[in-house]
């Protein structure tokens, strides 16, 4: 690593790193990582073309900073456990403190730094790190960077911002205590072995916050004397000089202006940061797992707000940022979101016991070494009896991965080439971030111990082959090192284990403590550990995957940005007919391999709750009709989304263009040849009851924008409880006729836009219209099957209309408000983290942007 001391103009010295930072092919930037006397690192990115500056900070410090007591103590918890006994000391006092540094500068109020938000931005705090991101209007760039660095030199921590984030906190946490995801991640960690920090409370609420140093002097008696605003914010600024240092921060600044001007923004209002003397850790790190044996080969059964049904199987494994290069997992995540014949995910569907599949890797404790990988199954009631079943068909697939890292070299290397051709291909292309995401993503990147040479490539790209390495990785993966999570409400109660019907009386259960979580945790003798054992005409239908058809060959950029020519501002309509009308841009500004074709296919059919209900059942069938083609398609880059609707279909296909006219054909084949059978209409007739009856048990949040839309929306004429309602009308003729009458009088519009000549537009167009046997107009004139309208609110009216909540466990409240103004719907909701605004579809006229 090769470091110069420098000065610029300002003369404050800093180092300035003089070996190479990989950048894409196309990224014409300027970069520049330097570090200050106190240690803070800085990557500098000048971007001319930026329009707006970006600031990101990132802090080496998180949730798992909170800090310790030397002995246990207890809070007397509200949410349901009598005590909790644990060893922190004020839980939540890394997210308060992130809380109070983002809202904190508001505060501020001198001659000098008159009170004012810093930008628009966001914050947050994971388990290692919080992040400070700002997206800032160029001219008011050093303003704001020399608001921030003051606020970080020397905060000021009001007492009225300490009581109003306390309430902000406790807000944010009754929010998540009613989030199943919250509620299920929560008690993953919480069944760690006993004393790991992995098992702490993390977010904070009130009680935690305000309740710490409350010590039992004597048996039942709490010592609530002192005033809990000064003891917190005493305790904060402790912790907050120990933590929130030089040593421990890394910013990226992106901006417009020359490279030496932002090394002197940075070193001017930046190196006056105290460095600290607490830095990350910086000696090797080795792999120290939150589980024991006792934690390992567990089944644990979650109840849960929704009726989830899912099957989930949980390891511990390497932290995986170390090996970005190589990103071992990844070659067996590719495997397993197949979906096409031989495929896991199509031999449990084909059983009807799953309805879909899906794998990640979660964050972990990367000073311990650590990250979990998940696997989980959406399943069907018959997939809950047989929930055995499908793990052991995970586990018999991912032998099957294994096995070709040694036995089937040649594939082996095909498939991690793919890997690798798709990775750079996506690096090399990828879509501009926003400024402040950038910057906030290249800060947290600058925390990981990744080289300054893979600073910014080195997260995206995977450039070796390390088959020690990826066998090594997927040897842990195995039924003994595994935790099983059977996710549901009523379900729950049919739970076999080993084909015996598994009785858990009252006692048995157990609630973990601030989220209440109710779990069961079976553990098996020592003799009798998971096995999971397959049938073998199961087994024996299991295959891999070769080469990916949609891998992208031909790059050819038809388009382009050319020298002293303004680019088109929208596209031209190319056909009108009385059934059909295309629009088509070619691109003319990004120079790029890639395009974007949308297909809008409106019929005339007047919607009732029952055609409504129709239409969501056929959306989920046709999906999984496509789903082979789509998913092998996403892996290379080439995204589809489809959607049945108000009695119409809608694709829309972006990514690489060399595909698109390939996946169009494939898709649009399988829709118009699709035959409805009584097995899969059974799953998914489930499957859209299950997920309407969920969405009864919205958050409030979540209800009252539906309500919205339900209320104003043109196409949206049938309730949660009307379409339930006609849940015994649905019948595989009934489903078939639907799917019928959508296609036999419609008016397309399609769009075209970006690396398509356009007589590759025209041929689309064609292959639609033939394939569906278009040939009957809809009785709409043009302007009516375009738009997506709502209704006009009368003028001065003023409406108000309640939203039961029925999940009386929900202690949250929700407004929800929609202002009319021009040709434009604002709606406005409210909830426990605040405000948030967005609009709707135009009223009165379409548009292509």
């Amino acid at each position: 690593m090769t470091w110069q001391t420098s000065s610029g103009s300002n003369s404050i010295p800093y180092a300035v790193y003089t070996g190479l930072i990989r950048q894409a092919e196309m990224d014409h930037r300027e970069l520049r990582l330097i570090r200050l006397q106190n240690e803070m690192q800085v990557l500098l990115i000048r971007d001319v073309n930026t329009p707006r500056a970006g600031l990101g900070l990132c802090l080496s410090v998180g949730f798992l900073h909170d800090p310790v007591r030397p002995a246990f103590f207890y809070f007397v918890s509200s949410y349901g456990n009598s005590a909790l006994c644990i060893k922190q000391d004020r839980p939540g006092l890394a997210h308060f403190c992130e809380h109070m540094v983002a809202e904190g500068e508001e505060h501020i109020n001198s001659d000098k730094y008159p009170a004012g938000p810093i930008g628009h931005g966001t914050a947050s705090t994971v388990f290692r790190e919080t992040n400070y991101e700002f997206s800032i209007d160029h001219n008011a760039l050093e303003d704001k960077i020399q608001r921030f660095a003051s606020f970080l030199s020397r905060p000021i921590f009001h007492k009225k911002g300490i009581f109003q984030q306390a309430h902000s906190v406790q807000s944010e946490f009754q929010n998540y205590v009613q989030d199943d995801e919250r509620r299920i991640s929560n008690l993953d960690r919480y069944l760690s072995k006993s004393g790991d920090p992995w098992s702490t409370f993390v977010i904070g609420n009130w009680e935690t916050l305000t309740a710490a140093g409350k010590v039992p002097s004597s048996p039942g008696k709490i010592d609530e004397s002192g005033d809990w605003i000064d003891t917190l914010r005493s305790k904060l600024q402790e912790w907050y000089t120990k933590y929130y240092c030089g040593k421990r921060m890394h910013l990226v600044i992106i901006g417009s202006h020359p490279i030496d001007e932002l090394t002197s923004l940075a070193t001017k209002y930046f190196s006056p940061v105290p460095a600290g003397s607490a830095g990350p850790q910086a000696s090797a790190i080795t792999f120290d797992s939150p589980w024991s044996a006792d934690e390992e080969g567990t089944v644990v059964l979650v109840k849960t707000v929704q009726e989830l049904q899912q099957i989930e199987v949980r390891w511990i494994v390497p932290s995986q940022s170390l090996l970005y290069r190589v990103k071992p997992l990844n070659y067996l995540t590719r495997f397993l979101h197949h979906d096409g014949d031989g495929s896991l995910s199509r031999v449990l569907r084909d059983r009807g016991w799953i309805d879909r599949l899906w794998a990640s890797r979660c964050e972990g404790d990367r000073e311990r070494g650590f990250e979990t990988y998940h696997v989980a199954f959406a399943v069907t009631e018959s997939g809950w009896h047989a929930w055995e079943a499908v793990v052991a068909a995970l586990h018999k697939y991912i032998s099957l991965v294994r096995d070709t890292v040694i036995r089937d070299p040649e594939l082996a290397r095909a498939v991690q080439q793919e890997l690798c051709s798709m990775s750079e291909l996506h690096f090399r292309f990828r879509e501009t971030l926003k400024p402040a995401d950038e910057a906030s993503l290249l800060s947290s990147n600058l925390t990981k111990r990744i080289p300054p040479v893979d600073l910014v490539m080195g997260p995206y790209v995977t450039e070796a082959w390390d088959a020690p390495l990826v066998s090594a990785t997927l040897a842990r993966l195995t039924p003994s090192k595994s935790r099983v999570m059977l996710k549901g409400r009523e379900i729950l109660k049919g739970v076999e284990l080993r084909g015996t019907r598994v009785a858990i009386d009252g006692a048995a259960w157990s609630q973990i403590p601030w989220f209440n979580t109710e779990h069961a945790v079976l553990r098996y003798a020592e003799s009798d550990r998971p096995i999971y054992s397959s049938d073998d005409a199961m087994a024996e239908g299991l295959r891999l995957f070769g080469p990916n058809p949609y891998v992208p060959q031909n790059f050819t950029v038809v388009g382009g940005k050319k020298d002293g020519v303004e680019p088109n501002p929208a596209p031209r309509k190319i056909v009108e007919t009385s059934l059909a009308e295309l629009w088509y841009k070619l691109d003319d500004r990004f120079g790029e391999p890639k395009a974007s074709v949308t297909f809008d296919i409106k019929s005339d059919l007047d919607d009732t709750p029952r055609e409504e209900l129709f239409d969501c059942i056929l959306d989920k069938l046709l999906r999984d009709h496509i789903s082979e083609d789509i998913r092998n398609a996403a892996q290379c880059l080439v995204k589809c989304s489809f959607y049945c609707q108000a009695g119409g279909l809608f694709v829309t296909i972006s990514g690489f263009s060399d595909k698109i006219p390939v996946l169009l054909e494939v898709v649009i084949n399988k829709l118009a040849n699709f035959v409805v059978s009584p097995g899969p209409l059974h799953l998914a007739q489930d499957y859209v009851r299950r997920k309407l009856e969920n969405a009864l048990l919205d958050s409030p949040v979540g209800l009252a924008k539906g309500t919205l839309h339900y209320l104003l929306g043109e196409n949206a004429t049938a309730s949660v409880a009307q379409k339930l309602g006609e849940m015994d009308a649905v019948n595989v003729l009934a489903i078939q006729r639907r799917l019928s009458d959508i296609v036999k009088q419609v008016y397309i519009v399609g769009l075209v836009n970006g690396n398509l000549e356009e007589k590759s537009a025209r041929n689309m167009l064609q292959l639609v219209q033939e394939v569906l046997r278009c040939d009957r107009p809809s009785p709409r004139v043009p302007e009516e099957a375009i738009s997506t309208r709502n209704y006009f609110l009368p003028e001065g009216c003023n409406f108000v209309y309640d939203t039961p909540v029925i999940n009386k466990a929900d202690v949250n409240s929700a407004l929800a408000w929609v202002c009319q103004r021009g040709s434009r719907v604002y709606f406005q909701h409210k909830g426990p983290r605040g405000i948030s605004n967005y609009r709707s579809s135009r009223l009165d006229s379409k548009q292509y942007a």
